[in-house]
């Protein structure tokens, strides 16, 4: 059931992915060959619309074949409806149509989530929403859920208060008055014993905090739904953007970056989130998956979109064309590395999941 989830999910994102490619492409009037979904060997292909759909074999994603990109296509560099043909500006449009839907279908997974269980609504109160297993928090009986009030009688309203008072009382026991549902208005009382140090992973007594709550919205407030669906997106683009510029600075001073997932990596995740969290979590998780696609497909480097863009570039400035054959085998040798990078990812997934 997981896998097919997987397969679905991530054959989505690619193919909106495309279709950005594939309207960017009509709107300045290149003609588009074919528009797959999946991956070659082709089952089945049908020409409407001066386009071949075609239904093909791997099941993982799509793609969109674009008139003119390869210069040794017989006319292409005369004809109008070619790629090549178009000013830089129109090839800018097209190369980052992929990029951009991506980003809209991530803003439309995260404004459908929050209309269905609300948007966040930032509170005067800490909530714990994770209690790590054999922490401190779960051996003293924190549940997610649970509101703090206070500990060692000193009141708690903001998460960074929480991290002070526990950072103080590192190596000691202390006392939290907690508010549970059901029990709202008691103060359940309990008493932590806060680590010296913290686990790879972890804070000193094992919880994930936050400062909000969903608020339910009526149907006509829908707008409030996709306004937190903007602000959803574009707080994952800065960490996941934050996140890609660690690991490339990582990588030039020979560093093997930590907490990077393939393929295989994406489906635990998928898998756990959907078992734990419940399904509208794993469809919020496909709409960080979006975003990661973007921005990674931004990047300047070979066979990514980004990398496309810096032959766009040069024709810009200097008011002449990249030399085709130079950018073929640029984009051939990245791609190469790119499947190098994926396999090894691949790997390390491997051994970090069956591997103990």
């Amino acid at each position: 059931m997981d896998i097919l989830i997987f397969v679905l999910a991530l054959s989505i994102l690619v193919l909106v992915h495309e279709l950005g490619h594939f309207l960017a492409a009509k709107i300045t009037g290149v003609r588009v060959e074919e528009f797959g979904l999946g991956l070659p060997p082709r089952i089945v292909g049908k020409k409407k619309w001066g386009t071949v759909w075609s239904l093909n074999w791997l099941p993982i994603g799509g793609f969109c074949k674009l008139f003119g990109e390869d210069i040794n296509e017989k006319g292409a560099t005369i004809k109008k409806d070619s790629f090549i043909s178009k000013n830089p500006w129109q090839k800018m449009l097209i190369v980052l149509g992929g990029v951009m839907m991506n980003l809209v279908l991530a803003v439309i997974i995260f404004a459908v989530v929050y209309t269905i269980l609300g948007v966040p609504k930032e509170t005067d109160r800490v909530k714990i929403i994770g209690v790590a297993k054999d922490s401190p928090a779960e051996v003293a009986g924190l549940k997610e859920g649970d509101w703090i009030k206070s500990i060692n009688g000193v009141e708690v309203k903001k998460g960074a208060e929480l991290t002070a008072q526990v950072e103080k009382n590192k190596g000691n026991e202390i006392e939290l008055i907690i508010d549970r549902e059901g029990q709202e208005g008691q103060g359940i009382a309990l008493s932590v014993q806060i680590r010296e140090i913290a686990p790879e992973g972890e804070g000193l007594m094992g919880v994930v905090i936050s400062n909000t709550e969903m608020e339910k919205i009526k149907w006509y407030q829908f707008y409030r739904g996709i306004g937190a669906g903007f602000k959803e997106a574009y707080f994952w683009g800065k960490i996941i953007g934050g996140g890609v510029y660690k690991m490339i600075a990582e990588l030039m001073v020979g560093q093997v970056p930590k907490d990077v997932s393939g393929p295989l990596g994406m489906y635990e995740a998928t898998s756990s989130i959907r078992m734990n969290q419940g399904f509208m979590a794993m469809v919020h998780f496909f709409g960080v998956v979006s975003v990661n696609l973007a921005i990674v497909n931004v990047l300047p480097f070979p066979a990514l979109d980004g990398g496309r863009i810096i032959f766009v570039l040069y024709e810009l400035l200097f008011k002449k064309k990249a030399n085709k054959k130079f950018e073929a085998l640029v984009n051939n040798l990245g791609m190469m590395v790119l499947l190098g990078l994926i396999l090894l990812v691949t790997i390390g997934d491997v051994r970090r999941i069956f591997i103990k």
